[in-house]
Order: C-alpha cells, then sequence, then structure tokens
C-alpha cells in the first residue's frame, strides 16, 4: 500500500502534479544541513507510474558522495546507474534527482542548472522533464525547491494548497 503523499507540487499551468510520499520525504529532509560542517547529500527520486495526472515520488535514494563540502557535491554516475536499474527491476522508475543546500530557501546554482539539462537531455526518450529537487533547511514547502527541468529550462513548481 502506498504511503499517503505529504507533500504535492504543480507547475503553472500543468494538469499533472508531483507528490512526495512521506518516506521519500523523510529521506531527503534527514539530509538537511542545519550545521555550519554537513555537506551536501545527493540522491535520485522514483515513481512506479509515468502516466497517472500525479506523479508519485515514493522513494528517494542517498548516492555515495565522491566529493562534497557545504555547497558542492558530486557522485559517481556508475552507482547512478545502478540504482537505476535495481529500481527497474522493481516497477521503478527514476524521475528526478534531489540533493541539499545550507541555505533556508534554496534556488539553483550554475553547477545545478547544468546538471539538471544535463540529465534531462539524457532522458529525453523516456521523460519530458526531469524533477529537479533542491532540499533547504526552512521548514515545510519553503525549504524545498522543486522544479521539471527540459534541458534548457527549470520549471519551477509550487505546493499545491
Amino acid at each position: 500500500m502506498a504511503a499517503k503523499p505529504t507533500r504535492e507540487f504543480r507547475i503553472a499551468g500543468a494538469c499533472w502534479t508531483v507528490r512526495f510520499s512521506a518516506e521519500a520525504a523523510a529521506v531527503m529532509n534527514s539530509h538537511r544541513q542545519y550545521r555550519w560542517h554537513q555537506k551536501e547529500t545527493v540522491g535520485q527520486l522514483f515513481c512506479p507510474d509515468l502516466t497517472s495526472p500525479a506523479i508519485c515520488i515514493t522513494e528517494a535514494t542517498v548516492l555515495t558522495r565522491i566529493k562534497s563540502s557545504r555547497t558542492s557535491v558530486s557522485f559517481d554516475p556508475n552507482e547512478a546507474e545502478q540504482q537505476r536499474i535495481s529500481r527497474l527491476g522493481e516497477g521503478l522508475y527514476c524521475v528526478g534527482l534531489w540533493h541539499t543546500h545550507a541555505e533556508g530557501t534554496p534556488n539553483p546554482s550554475r553547477t545545478d542548472e547544468n546538471l539538471a539539462a544535463d540529465h534531462a537531455l539524457t532522458a529525453q526518450s523516456v521523460l519530458n522533464g526531469l524533477c529537479f529537487v533542491i532540499v533547504g533547511t526552512a521548514a515545510s514547502e519553503t525549504g524545498w525547491y522543486v522544479s521539471v527541468h527540459d534541458g534548457r529550462n527549470f520549471h519551477v513548481a509550487q505546493p499545491v494548497q
């Protein structure tokens, strides 16, 4: 049984939403950078159904950090691919990436823009856009930057009321 979604977001004008299960949200929130010495964390987002009007992220994974500081993180693309292959065998599709920022209300950096564009373009044969989430330190939805990148631009999603 799928967990009740705790957070739901919509891009203006879209007929679909992105929902996050309590478990996925808990994984991402558990890596928030509340202290000055905490480093960024990164992972992937998985969902079981790409055709629903509510794309429900049921799993957020954590990738091993290759290099990490308070303001940047890199990961092994081979590990990311292995996670995708493993989850696909379980009926889960990778629809995006998430990582943390050490700011209350996060915004993507130029590095984030390049990463999102690269992954969105690579996934174009199966996805119209890549979900890209940045988890900041502020409470509630204001501490999350949720967007979809189409290979050229971010399309920012807002919390559904």
